[in-house]
């Protein structure tokens, strides 16, 4: 099957990095073949079509622990660039293709009137515990499931922290744009992904969105703080 095309980088967008075209990697790591080849071949039917720019990485990890048997590299999603690239799944990338195309760009152009352009990657894959602790459950970053967002850049307008957006006094009131659109991006997020935390929400997310698809189950519900 072969792979999407890596799109060139665009001009007049400094700091996009356009990821090359590369095939998968040979090595299967620690996990079983039949488990990587078909976990990259879902991959491939899962972004076939989508507006991305990626590239097939490593197997990460060993089954159980941390990691993911098809991770990728992700540059670009719908013309809005990671920076730097986010190492994910392929269903995390799914999710965040649909929330950039469904509410981000919507909800930029309605309350703020211009393009996001790029947004700023504070984590990605990562093998730890939750919140960084020296005990307890494995954070969906460990599986390469998750993403922090530290801030949104637009085409006509300065960068704007979810730190920023999140505390003023305009924003307290309802009379910030880029507050109101980070109020409402919050809020969208809770359609796509299972996990959203931020300002707010505890000691740790004062100053990113972190967004997740955390599995769910019996008595594990989604959380939105």
């Amino acid at each position: 099957m072969p792979l999407p095309r890596a799109k060139p980088g665009r001009a007049g967008k400094p700091g996009t990095t356009a990821i090359p075209r590369k095939a998968w990697p040979q090595s299967t790591g620690a996990w079983p073949k039949a488990d990587v080849l078909a976990a990259r071949a879902a991959c491939e039917k899962m972004l076939a079509g989508l507006d991305l720019i990626w590239r097939p990485d490593q197997p990460i990890g060993e089954p159980g622990g941390c990691g993911t048997p098809a991770p990728i590299a992700i540059a670009e999603v719908a013309q809005i660039r990671i920076d730097p690239p986010a190492t994910v799944n392929c269903d995390f990338a799914v999710a965040l293709n649909a929330w950039f195309t469904q509410s981000v760009q919507p909800e930029a152009k309605k309350r703020v009137g211009a393009s996001v352009i790029g947004v700023r990657n504070a984590s990605s894959y990562a093998c730890r515990r939750r919140n960084n602790a020296s005990t307890g459950k494995l954070s969906e970053h460990a599986r390469a499931n998750a993403l922090d967002i530290a801030a949104f850049d637009f085409s006509k307008s300065a960068q704007v922290t979810v730190a920023g957006g999140a505390s003023g006094l305009l924003q307290k009131i309802g009379l910030s744009a880029k507050g109101n659109f980070m109020k409402a991006l919050r809020k969208s997020a809770c359609s796509y992904f299972n996990t959203v935390l931020g300002p707010g929400a505890d000691r740790y997310h004062g100053d990113h969105f972190h967004v997740d698809l955390m599995k769910l189950r019996p008595g594990r519900f989604k959380m939105c703080r």
